[in-house]
């Protein structure tokens, strides 16, 4: 059996473990009636509907923000990475100065700058289109982890040797054309490993969410507590970091998987 599939199925077991024990230690004889509840609500929890009739909140909201948080990053933090090793200081300045803004920003600070900075809605052609909490959360996610990939990016293109670009230039390629044609995709598999972090970090941060009013998986179990009482608070809450790590981990077994790959490609 691979190594990196040990490490996931022991991982997977130990924390299953680690959490169900914590439950009966918390719960004791009443275990398997919370459980139950629990249970009952994980239709709610998961897709924000007592049914699943439809995913509009819930832990499903989680991943569509993170989803949409991660390509609007994606476009602009390779936009912003284009500008840091810019040969232009009059582009090269400003695209650090805001890679470093961003970076060093607090992630829960931007997502309240967003949803006042932000308005309720914009009125474009004549129609008002609603900024619902969702998206400016989906912003405010964006904007740091648009500093992070800038940096990725610039790390990934300055790790191809130099070699590269001087055999693109005597073929007579222009820099773009150099850094579209050669360098990026020799870096896109050094850069993958760390855009997946990027991401893990993103889904893990996208719990901050909750501030914006967004309806995702932390608002819907407030709602159950409050429905169920503050006794099934602990069980919510563990169920839910159970959740987040079921979907993380693989990928940081991926990521770890990955990293290898390239090592001994290189």
């Amino acid at each position: 059996m691979n190594a990196h599939v040990k490490i996931f199925l022991v991982g997977v077991l130990g924390v299953t473990l680690v959490l169900v024990a914590l439950f009966v230690a918390v719960y004791g004889a009443d275990s398997g009636a919370i459980l139950r509840d629990v249970a009952g609500r994980t239709p709610l929890l998961l897709s924000g509907s007592a049914d699943f009739s439809a995913f509009e909140g819930g832990f499903a909201a989680n991943i569509v923000i993170s989803l949409w948080a991660m390509a609007l990053a994606a476009v602009a933090g390779t936009a912003l990475g284009v500008g840091m090793i810019s040969q232009s200081a009059v582009i090269r300045g400003p695209s650090v100065l805001v890679m470093n803004l961003l970076r060093n920003s607090p992630w829960l600070v931007v997502l309240y700058a967003m949803l006042y900075l932000l308005p309720f809605e914009v009125r474009i052609f004549g129609r008002f289109i609603e900024i619902s909490p969702m998206i400016k959360a989906t912003i405010g996610l964006a904007l740091p982890v648009t500093a992070n990939i800038a940096e990725v990016f610039r790390g990934g293109v300055e790790s191809v040797p130099t070699g590269q670009w001087e055999s693109a230039r005597a073929l007579g390629y222009r820099r773009l054309q150099i850094l579209r044609r050669v360098v990026v995709p020799q870096a896109i598999p050094i850069m993958t490993p760390n855009l997946m972090t990027t991401y893990a970090m993103l889904f893990i941060g996208s719990s901050l969410v909750v501030v914006t009013g967004t309806h995702d998986v932390l608002s819907v179990a407030r709602t159950v507590i409050a429905s169920d009482g503050d006794h099934v608070a602990t069980a919510v809450y563990l169920y839910i970091l159970y959740l987040f790590f079921l979907f993380c981990f693989p990928i940081a077994i991926l990521t770890r998987w990955l990293e290898q790959r390239v090592r001994v490609r290189k």
